[in-house]
């Protein structure tokens, strides 16, 4: 990016119209750190949301010229074929990010711009590969669907000035076989001072579910 990124950065901080919980302000300080990021959390503990406003406030803030979106292929039940263009066929798996997006930020003329000038790349798998990210923040979403070679392949994108956050939940495992899963390999490269991992608690949804779930996830 040009050397005068500082002079172009807006002076007011850019407002949100969803506010970051405590454990989603902390994760977010350790995100802006480190270049690798992992968000691990149960359903409703805000991980897509915490992305998506890291990006948006990066991006508003000019410090970031595109945001990198995508999500593993993997369906639990039987789809069928699905007509139209690529993006018609990735809209499926994207939409819960582009969800996130617009109640992050409500402004739906600025939330627009930002698909219809490219400022938004929804990528496949597919077409991550060979390509370096500079300049932006990456967002994988369900990463625990990615296998270990997928998740490699991810991470060797990372370009200069790039923020990769991989969100995730260990008990939504979609793969055939889940010993395959990238999370399982998360630990190991949690060693390198670059990689960063945070795990949510709180929960954003509906407060049955913090019930619910201690009985469906015993041990987690």
């Amino acid at each position: 990016m040009a050397e005068n990124t500082e002079k172009r950065i807006p002076k007011n901080p850019v407002k949100f119209d969803v506010q970051l919980s405590n454990d989603q302000k902390e994760a977010k300080d350790k995100i802006l750190s480190h270049p690798v990021n992992f968000i691990f959390g149960k359903p409703g503990s805000g991980k897509t949301l915490l992305a998506t406003q890291i990006a948006l406030d990066k991006f508003f803030r000019r410090e970031i010229n595109k945001i990198v979106i995508t999500r593993p292929m993997v369906a639990t039940e039987e789809m069928g074929f699905l007509p139209g263009t690529f993006e018609e066929k990735l809209e499926p798996w994207i939409v819960p990010i582009k969800d996130n997006i617009a109640k992050a930020y409500s402004k739906q003329s600025a939330v627009e711009r930002l698909y219809t000038d490219k400022s938004v790349e929804l990528v496949s798998l597919a077409h991550f590969r060979g390509r370096t990210f500079d300049d932006s923040v990456c967002i994988i979403d369900e990463f625990q669907n990615l296998t270990k070679e997928q998740l490699s392949m991810c991470i060797s994108r990372l370009g200069k000035n790039t923020i990769m956050i991989f969100t995730g939940d260990e008990n939504q495992i979609d793969l055939r076989n889940k010993e395959q899963s990238a999370i399982k390999v998360v630990p190991i490269i949690n060693q390198s001072r670059y990689v960063n991992c945070v795990t949510l608690t709180t929960n954003h949804r509906h407060e049955a579910l913090d019930d619910i779930f201690k009985y469906l996830y015993p041990n987690s």
